[in-house]
């Protein structure tokens, strides 16, 4: 259902959230209101620092600071140079996390004017604090605010770690490898994981509401978050506040849950949308997508409605007429308004690609609007180079100037009009020199974004195509590209990016992990093979499943190879219902374990994908506690791909030597029951997750009831000691039932109708 007050779905999460918190935490961190003692953090006597005291962290200590220009002069205020002006006692504060304790300490220049209040809020009950400065401009001349350092051992502080050459450094907001601690030398986008192996340490990122992008300097053994200011002019008599930033310093699966939640509660985040699959255009045809090509794909998914159910059918660039005027041109004469109609008539949802910001060189809008053009410091035009699919290159438009606005409302209100039900934006680079001087780049960002969705309304779905994840489009997109074009030559490159940003999916938005494909080669397809193999195919085929997202395929289905391997869109659609985790995330470097663990009224199971990316093959071993499994109770596991119980294990299971890029994708189910319990699936690539809404059984009778996703054919395999019969099905059939020995028995089942109610019984003897 589609609800419009998105905010109400955040709040109404944010509350559970933090009353189940109330059983996660301690509240020992959090001392009496009018006293210091016990707390996790609090200034230092002479207010100079910020001391943090917690487990597994020897010293933590940070300073505070901003940076500005007056006339174009550099200045400078900090904790540990600049006087103290004043502080406050401790007052309790509410935040999205819940209650807090916070206390203030302003810092100035009393002669000339200028100072910096920085705020510290202790949470009652989870484990993190946050920081948050604001600079006044008391004087009587402008500024230009570059910087608001709200965390810095570097400067007034330390950080000392027990071993820290133990310690990994996960960057979030960017596939950048994890390094230990002792070796990072760089600056991270915004946020960044910082553990030792048994899991203790913390997170530091941006909380909102939305101020400024941030950068998290992690060298020479030193942390520094700043707020990038973007030298925002602050005028005389004027305040300005930086990114708050949070430290929470619990496990690392329970704090990305507390700082992703705290974002998107801050944005707004959009979460009332269902999940969305489909085709897309781009690597069946990239740029010579036309408009016969399209109705031929069209009429394969209208007329195999058991196949490939009802998506959306997007087309993507290479329709346009030319960048700036997104029209179909001469390669859809029957226009795009028709087109969509058409799509829609067959029960499909129609969808396009944007670049709005893209502008061909010689669009009129740029003769027209010289000022709209975006310019580098030199002030000339910057410009993409001529390439093979924008063989003019392209100029670049300033987001927030009137005219800019103007046309870029006009592009998604037209599409709007046409009858497009799902939007694609695309190209999101949107330059360094806006109009208004007063705005950071992230404001620019989401301003833009508001632009769009306004424009849009609220039932387009819209997916932002970005690469990696920004707070830009928090609240405005339903989903967003969260790794590089998914090209079948580098898959490799695409899981470091949507394994690392999985804690955003169903928080912020949902994850777009760009296109998977329905076999490692095609002859039919434009855009080449998988040259790494069919193990990195099935690796890359069960992860954009699994990851509870967008689930897209881009094959020439049409074409009579692609044809024969139709039933790999099948399992894929629509994506799981349980989104997985990355369960090293934070701990290792290696993305290897990912999946879920999934709670049923008929019995609880796990689903986890062992990826192997290291270059010689490697088994790796499960943890069932760190899983989400029972200790001490045997499990089968099922094998997806081989389609059958491959072992039976308790509290450990290891795999067989895997590959190079190579996953086994298995299922883990408690034998805890002393009735017949399912094991294994092969109609959707969760195993059982997302195809099976409920089993119901009776000391006679076993009924399953089926969803509308996965393949039309394929097995249910149940662990049972006493033997199992067909009894009936409604919109399916059930084809054989085999006993494989074990108490094992494998139900065939074929014929599933797409959009009606399916079921099957089963007697048990």
């Amino acid at each position: 259902m589609i609800r419009t007050n998105h905010h109400r779905t955040v709040r109404s999460f944010t509350k559970i959230f933090s009353a189940l918190a109330l059983g996660f935490f301690s509240a020992s961190a959090f001392g009496e209101e009018d006293s210091d003692s016990g707390k996790l953090a609090q200034f230092s006597q002479d207010h100079k620092s910020i001391v943090v005291e917690a487990p597994g962290i020897e010293e933590l200590v940070f300073g505070t600071g901003v940076i500005f220009k007056v006339d174009g002069t550099r200045e400078t205020l900090s904790s540990d140079r600049t006087p103290l002006l004043s502080s406050t006692g401790w007052t309790t504060v509410e935040t999205p996390m819940g209650q807090a304790q916070a206390t203030s300490a302003t810092y100035g220049d009393v002669e000339k004017k200028f100072s910096y209040t920085i705020t510290l809020k202790v949470l009652r009950d989870i484990q993190a604090i946050a920081v948050e400065g604001v600079f006044h401009n008391q004087s009587d001349r402008d500024a230009k605010l570059y910087r608001v350092e709200t965390i810095n051992t570097m400067a007034g502080g330390r950080i000392q770690l027990d071993s820290p050459g133990k310690w990994l450094v996960t960057p979030l907001m960017e596939s950048a490898p994890a390094e230990p601690f002792t070796t990072m030398n760089r600056t991270c986008r915004e946020a960044a994981m910082v553990y030792d192996p048994k899991g203790a340490g913390f997170l530091i990122g941006p909380t909102g509401p939305p101020e400024a992008f941030t950068d998290l300097d992690i060298k020479d053994g030193g942390i520094k978050s700043s707020s990038n200011m973007d030298g925002v002019l602050v005028k005389a008599g004027q305040s300005r506040r930086g990114e708050p930033m949070m430290i929470c310093l619990d496990s690392p699966e329970t704090a990305s849950k507390i700082w992703t939640r705290w974002v998107a509660a801050t944005h707004g985040a959009r979460l009332h949308r269902e999940r969305v699959y489909g085709w897309c255009s781009w690597y069946s045809r990239t740029t010579n997508i036309d408009e016969t090509h399209t109705r031929d794909v069209l009429g394969v998914l209208a007329n195999n409605p058991n196949v490939f159910g009802k998506g959306v059918l997007q087309l993507d660039d290479g329709y346009q007429t030319m960048d700036g005027e997104w029209s179909g041109g001469k390669k859809f004469p029957s226009g795009l308004a028709k087109l969509a109609e058409d799509i829609r008539t067959k029960g499909w949802v129609p969808g396009v690609w944007f670049a709005p910001l893209m502008m061909n060189p010689n669009h009129p809008f740029r003769n027209a609007n010289p000022a709209a053009m975006q310019k580098n410091d030199q002030g000339m035009e910057t410009f993409a180079n001529p390439n093979p699919f924008h063989p003019d290159g392209s100029k670049w438009i300033v987001p927030d100037h009137p005219e800019s606005q103007k046309f870029l409302r006009n592009i998604i209100s037209d599409a709007r009009k046409n009858g497009f039900g799902y939007i694609k934006i695309d190209f999101n680079g949107i330059g360094s020199q806006f109009t208004d001087p007063t705005k950071t780049s992230l404001q620019i960002f989401r301003e833009l974004y508001a632009l769009y969705r306004e424009a849009a309304g609220e039932e387009i779905y819209m997916l932002s195509c970005l690469g990696q994840p920004t707070r830009g489009v928090i609240g405005y997109v339903d989903a967003a590209r969260v790794g590089p074009d998914a090209h079948p030559g580098h898959f490799d490159k695409c899981l470091k990016s949507v394994l690392r940003f999985q804690i955003y999916n169903n928080v912020w938005w949902h994850n777009d992990p760009d296109c998977s494909y329905l076999a490692p080669k095609l002859e039919s397809r434009k855009v080449g093979y998988t040259h790494q193999g069919e193990g990195m195919w099935k690796t890359w085929h069960n992860i954009v499943t699994l990851v509870g997202g967008t689930a897209m395929n881009s094959e020439p289905l049409d074409a009579e190879d692609c044809k024969a391997v139709w039933r790999n869109a099948e399992i894929m659609r629509p994506s799981s219902a349980e989104p997985g985790r990355l369960l090293t995330l934070g701990l290792s470097p290696e993305n290897t374990i990912f999946g879920f663990a999934a709670a049923r009224p008929y019995g609880d199971f796990a689903v986890w994908n062992f990826y192997n990316s290291a270059k010689d093959p490697k088994s790796i071993t499960l943890d069932f506690t760190a899983g989400g499994l029972p200790p001490d109770i045997e499990c089968a596991v099922f094998d997806f791909w081989q389609n059958k119980v491959i072992a039976r294990a308790k509290d450990t299971f290891t795999t067989a030597a895997l590959d190079n890029e190579s996953s086994a994708l298995l299922r883990f189910t408690p034998l805890n029951s002393t009735g017949p319990v399912l094991v294994g699936s092969n109609l959707h690539l969760s195993l059982g997750a997302t195809e099976i809404q409920d089993i119901r059984t009776t000391p006679k009778l076993l009924e399953v009831v089926l969803t509308d996703a996965g393949a039309q054919s394929g097995s249910l395999t149940f662990h049972s000691s006493k033997p199992l019969e067909a009894a009936g099905s409604e919109n399916c059939e059930i084809k054989d039932v085999e006993s494989l020995g074990g108490n094992l028995w494998r139900v065939d089942i074929q014929g599933r109708q797409s959009a009606k109610p399916q079921s099957l019984r089963l007697t048990i003897k």
